[in-house]
């Protein structure tokens, strides 16, 4: 009784969000910059702090760490900054994905700087979110990101230029690195399933390789100490490409499971994506989270390439901006 209930009331929440679409377009501020492909680490710090200003009620933002190459993980909480109903948000934890994070990012002005502009409905993002702080982690893996915008210049160190340049004359294409700076791919840098990926590389690499040991990285132990200072009641993964959403774990217990294929189900009322079940642990950040917070999460992959074609955003855009809403008005 209790499932037809939450299956009830999860209907009628995305029925109401397709009714009255609240993509509402009434500020004429705009700060991310959606015209050009690249979306640098530079231009993100220079957004998050735009978007703060004047809006401490909704916004704040902390480095949690610095990366091999000098540059913050940042972390900026969004909605109602007292409020124990948290939901994680990740982009760009691997480097050429790095769309995600303009996504990310861009549609996140659009929920401070018309916080309190009404929709259709007569509802705003203040009433949608009253209940719900997001802990969103918009660039992950900044060094990656730099490293496959900008090749060996997109690195600080001397030793990290010279892997990649080395990388780079024995024809590897840079602009598709997956990992961070050291040559590790973080999304296989977690305990659960570590090293059980049947791509997994030996050596460090743009790609593949999990790292001498699960949560070697400064990125990735981030992540864990977030999980280990929080209870999230879920979390959105943002990856690219496919047009896709994967959930659920083989490690996860029957209830996670369960959970994970309703938030799917959710977004894909949304975005039309295309539910994939992911199947066995491979070391992920979804793996990790499932176990360690036992609750949902799932991972959105974007676009049709990679990096993805900046033709593609306005799409990929109106696609999703309405999933923040619904998911933190859903009973998960």
């Amino acid at each position: 009784m209790k499932k037809f209930a939450k299956y009830i009331y999860n209907l009628i929440t995305v029925f109401v969000f397709l009714i009255f679409p609240i993509n509402t377009k009434a500020s004429e501020f705009t700060f991310v910059d959606t015209s050009k492909q690249l979306y640098t680490y530079d231009e993100m710090v220079e957004d998050i702090i735009n978007l703060a200003v004047g809006h401490e009620d909704r916004i704040s933002y902390e480095s949690r760490a610095v990366t091999s190459q000098g540059r913050n993980i940042w972390l900026i909480k969004f909605g109602n900054l007292q409020s124990e109903n948290k939901i994680l948000i990740t982009a760009s934890i691997h480097s050429r994905e790095y769309m995600t994070s303009q996504l990310v990012m861009k549609m996140l002005e659009e929920y401070v700087l018309n916080y309190d502009v009404p929709n259709a409905s007569g509802t705003t993002y203040r009433q949608y979110f009253a209940n719900t702080c997001f802990y969103i982690l918009p660039m992950i893996n900044p060094d990656g990101v730099s490293i496959s915008q900008f090749g060996a210049a997109g690195a600080t160190q001397e030793l990290t230029i010279n892997w990649l340049n080395g990388c780079k004359a024995m024809g590897y294409d840079l602009t598709q690195i997956k990992a961070n700076a050291n040559g590790v791919d973080l999304n296989r840098n977690f305990p659960i399933g570590f090293g059980c990926d049947k791509k997994t590389a030996s050596v460090p690499g743009l790609s593949n390789y999990p790292g001498a040991a699960p949560l070697s990285e400064a990125e990735t132990q981030v992540m864990a100490i977030l999980l280990n200072e929080n209870t999230f009641s879920s979390a959105i993964n943002y990856h690219s490409m496919g047009n896709l959403i994967y959930y659920g774990a083989s490690t996860n217990t029957p209830d996670v499971a369960n959970r994970c294929k309703n938030m799917a189900t959710i977004v894909h009322a949304v975005n039309k994506y295309k539910m994939v079940y992911c199947g066995d642990a491979i070391g992920s950040f979804a793996d990790y989270f499932g176990a360690v917070e036992s609750a949902p999460s799932i991972t959105i992959e974007i676009g049709t390439a990679n990096p993805v074609p900046i033709k593609q955003f306005s799409n990929i855009y109106n696609k999703n901006i309405n999933v923040w809403p619904i998911i933190a008005n859903s009973t998960l």
